[in-house]
C-alpha cells in the first residue's frame, strides 16, 4: 500500500488527509462529550455537544469533498473495496 500512495492523484490524497484529520478531531470531540457526562459535569455538556456537532460537519463536508474528487476525477477506478462510508 505506501507504493501505491505515489501513484495517487495529489488533490485525492490531500482530500484523504483532510478527511482522516476531521475524523480523528470528531473522535476527540466524542470522547470529551463522555467525559463530560461520566464526569458528572452537565453543565457543560450543552458546549460538549455543539463541539461534537461541528466536528462531525467538518468531517462530513470533508468525506463528500472526497467521494466528489473521486467521482468526477475517477481516482478510486483501480479500487474494488467499496468505502463502508459511501452512501
Amino acid at each position: 500500500m505506501p507504493g501505491e500512495l505515489s501513484r495517487i492523484c495529489g488533490e485525492r490524497a490531500r482530500l484523504l488527509r483532510d478527511y482522516s484529520s476531521a475524523a480523528r478531531g470528531y473522535s476527540e470531540r466524542v470522547t470529551e462529550m463522555a467525559d463530560i457526562v461520566l464526569s458528572g459535569h452537565e453543565h457543560r455538556l450543552g458546549e460538549a455537544r455543539q463541539n461534537c456537532r461541528t466536528a462531525w460537519d467538518e468531517t462530513e463536508k470533508s468525506r463528500l469533498a472526497l467521494f466528489r474528487h473521486e467521482a468526477d476525477h475517477q481516482c478510486d477506478r483501480g479500487a474494488e473495496v467499496p468505502s463502508a462510508c459511501d452512501p
